[in-house]
């Protein structure tokens, strides 16, 4: 489980990293302040792997081969070495987490100058923008939910494609389908593509179903409980679960504010947008001449 755990710590950073970026990119505040939640969720993962570690290290001091020699050498203890090192990842993270707020606030006081520009008084098409980003926000965030979760049903709790076997593969291959599937849930609502959408919402009832089945069915087996991997894998299944109702209950909203304006306005103001151009309009022109000139005098028409 320590190799996947790592793995998926690692996925997380760099998803993290392109979450943010692509934050920046939409102007999107909430997708900002959701990077840190995200990033606040890194924490106790980090804080499990070092327990995990810990654990998997006495382990091997006590396991011994079938001619009853040591598989480990137990003269030279390693964990006042790197339980050092594990013990700040979580303060680094933690630190970041503090620091990532303020960044978020400063971003805010941009992001609502720009989209209320684009934007304007109305609120109807203000409440139908918000709704799809949120939407977005939490199809990406399901992707990254549902490929940890994966990820560690496949390898610790099924052993590999060794037990596993079949099964395996059908779960890697469920996860392909399932990324295309939020992937063309997106663009769905972008192009306001009513029998996409209602087919996408019906795949998200699907994959709710799917998730809770191999939980419930990971809880009810004693031997994959005692695994070590149980904790993590009953995580991230929950935040797995969560993330994909919340998600369908905004595509059921967004479904609902179809051919309101939306699809017009992100072709328009975000699709289309060009941070080059938006910065020259707070720009003065070189050919601006404050030479003074007089202004012919205009008759009134009633004059």
């Amino acid at each position: 489980s320590i190799p996947t755990n790592f793995s998926i710590f690692i996925f997380g950073f760099i998803f993290h990293l392109l979450f943010m970026w692509d934050a920046i990119r939409l102007r999107s505040t909430a997708q900002a302040m959701l990077a840190c939640v995200v990033n606040a969720g890194f924490l106790p993962l980090a804080i499990f792997q070092r327990r995990d570690i810990e654990e998997a290290i006495d382990s091997l001091k006590t396991s011994t081969d079938v001619n009853g020699d040591h598989l480990v050498n137990t003269d030279m203890d390693i964990w006042p070495v790197i339980g050092k090192i594990l013990l700040v990842i979580p303060i680094i993270i933690a630190v970041c987490t503090l620091i990532l707020p303020i960044s978020a606030w400063y971003l805010k006081q941009y992001f609502s100058w720009q989209s209320y520009r684009n934007v304007g008084a109305d609120a109807r098409m203000r409440k139908i923008r918000i709704t799809h980003h949120i939407f977005v926000m939490l199809a990406k965030t399901d992707i990254y939910f549902i490929i940890c979760f994966v990820l560690v049903f496949c390898f610790p709790v099924l052993g590999g494609i060794r037990n596993g076997g079949t099964y395996f593969i059908v779960n890697l291959a469920l996860l392909g389908v399932a990324v295309a599937i939020i992937f063309a849930s997106i663009m769905f609502s972008k192009s306001e593509h009513r029998i996409g959408m209602c087919f996408s919402i019906a795949m998200y009832l699907a994959m709710l179903g799917y998730l809770l089945y191999l939980l419930i069915d990971a809880q009810l087996d004693s031997m994959r409980r005692r695994g070590g991997s149980i904790n993590s894998f009953t995580a991230f299944g929950c935040m797995s679960v969560l993330s994909i109702f919340m998600t369908t209950i905004f595509a059921i909203l967004c479904l609902r504010n179809f051919f309101g304006g939306l699809k017009e306005h992100l072709g328009k103001h975000e699709e289309a947008w060009d941070p080059h151009g938006s910065a020259k309009d707070f720009e003065l022109h070189n050919d601006v001449n404050f030479e003074y000139k007089s202004v012919p005098g205009v008759r009134d028409l009633d004059s």
